[in-house]
This record gives C-alpha cells, structure tokens and sequence, in this order.
C-alpha cells in the first residue's frame, strides 16, 4: 500500500535536511546530538523527564528547544531527537511527545509526519538497501534485523518498520515472523551475543556518566535568558551562576526580572 501523501512528505523533508546537513543518504548519523546542535542549530536538553514523556519540542521567544527523556533506553533517546527535530523542520509547532507519539501509535498526522522524518533522517532507504547489497540480501531473520538497527543506531522494533516502509521487506510470511519475534523480546539481548558493537556518541556518554540534566549549551551560557524564558527554575539558576538561592532570587527581584509562566510539569 502506498505511503500516505503527508508521511511521503515528512520522508522527504528528512532527505532535504541530511543534504543540508552534508550526511548524504548512505551513511548512519554518528553523533546525531551533535547534528542537532550543531549543524540543525536546535539546542537540545536531555532531562529526568516522566516516565511516559518521551520528549518535547518548545519555542520561547523565536527560539526553539528539544528535550528528551535521558532515563529512556538509548535507542528511544536517538529517535525521540530525531523525531523533534522533525517537528522543527515541518513547523509543527510546540509539542510534548509521549511514548505512544514514538513508538508510532498516534494517530495525529503531524506525530506521523514527524515519525516518518526520523525513520528517513536515521535511516535512509538508500542506506539500508545498501547495507542489504553489501552483504548479498541475506534473509531477514531476527539476528539480521538486530544487526541491521545496531549499524543504524536504532531499536529493532524501529529498524523492522524501517525495512517495511522501504519495501526491502515485503513478504507477508515474513512480515509475521518478524513482528511474532519481535513481541516476544527474541532481539533483546542480542547484541552482545552477535558481537555487534553498540554506537557511542554523545547520549551514550550522558547515560554512561549519568549526567543529568544535561542542558544546551545556549543554557548555560546565557542561564538568565533561560530564566526569564521559564525554562529553568530559581534553584537551577543558582546552581549555575554558583549562588545561593535567595541572593539570586533578590538579585532578579531587584532587576526586575521574573520567569515566564511555567510550563506544564512534562
């Protein structure tokens, strides 16, 4: 069945924005949270979110910001970023994205949208019939598909619907096979048993360290504006400019800055 026009759209919004990029279409994304920052300009904040948040996309005062969930697993991690940066480059709009929104459950258009820039922005459809030519089409078994999401950085789960909405996976029989082994968990763990190598970049290392929040480095830089903005609270700012709170409270007080109305508790 063909993709819907708004998902095709989406799909090849993700192209456009790997061209610009300079990513091409045959390559993983190696450090997509540097991409995002750095070459996209998003600044992106990896929080303790709740637990059924998986990210947000916000604009205060004609500046957009990301933030993901860092308790979630990596891969989720990845593909919530990517799947922000897709609200920002189709103008979605403000939006706090829950599990369901990610994981493809939502029927809204714009998370569709936004899931199909992902899908295409990490792993692109010339990349993955690549990877399946440069190994002489193997048959896509469980241990395939694992390999195959270990190269692109994202969940099995993710890498299945991939090869489904790039037509390399075709056959029903197969499809259901698949699908069957992924919902009782025979991909989990896998990695390690096949060898395949888990991806290192700059969320690894923030899991890794634990070092959350993790806020962007715009943040840091000018924590006032990100007060004023309501993005983070008194206690936050005192603890970077290393004061303590009340002096900092009386101190905004004092110049007449209070924060903007708080967000809803994501």
């Amino acid at each position: 069945m063909a993709r819907a026009a708004h998902v095709r759209e989406a799909a090849a919004a993700a192209r456009t924005a790997r061209h610009e990029f300079g990513l091409g279409l045959d390559q993983p994304v190696h450090d997509l949270l540097a991409v995002v920052e750095e070459t996209a300009g998003l600044p992106v904040g990896v929080l303790a979110l709740s637990d059924g948040v998986a990210g947000v996309y916000i604009e205060r005062r004609e500046r957009a910001f990301v933030f993901v969930n860092g308790n979630q697993a990596l891969a989720r991690q990845r593909f919530t970023l990517a799947h922000e940066l897709g609200h920002h480059r189709l103008a979605h709009g403000a939006v706090v994205d829950g599990v369901d929104a990610v994981e493809g459950r939502s029927t809204d258009p714009r998370e569709q949208q936004a899931n199909a820039f992902a899908g295409e922005f990490l792993a692109p459809e010339q990349a993955l019939r690549e990877w399946m030519e440069a190994r002489g089409e193997p048959l896509l078994t469980v241990e395939v598909l694992v390999r195959i999401a270990a190269w692109f950085a994202i969940s099995a789960p993710a890498a299945y619907v991939r090869l489904i909405e790039s037509e390399v996976l075709q056959r029903a029989s197969q499809k259901r096979d698949l699908k069957r082994a992924l919902d009782r968990g025979q991909h989990k763990g896998l990695e390690q048993s096949l060898g395949v190598r888990a991806v290192e970049d700059q969320l690894a290392q923030i899991q890794r360290e634990n070092a959350l929040p993790r806020l962007p480095a715009l943040l840091r830089e000018n924590a006032l504006a990100a007060y004023a903005a309501g993005l983070i609270d008194l206690d936050r700012l005192a603890q970077i400019v290393a004061r303590d709170r009340d002096t900092v409270g009386q101190a905004m007080s004092a110049m007449g800055i209070e924060p903007a109305q708080a967000e809803p508790d994501w």
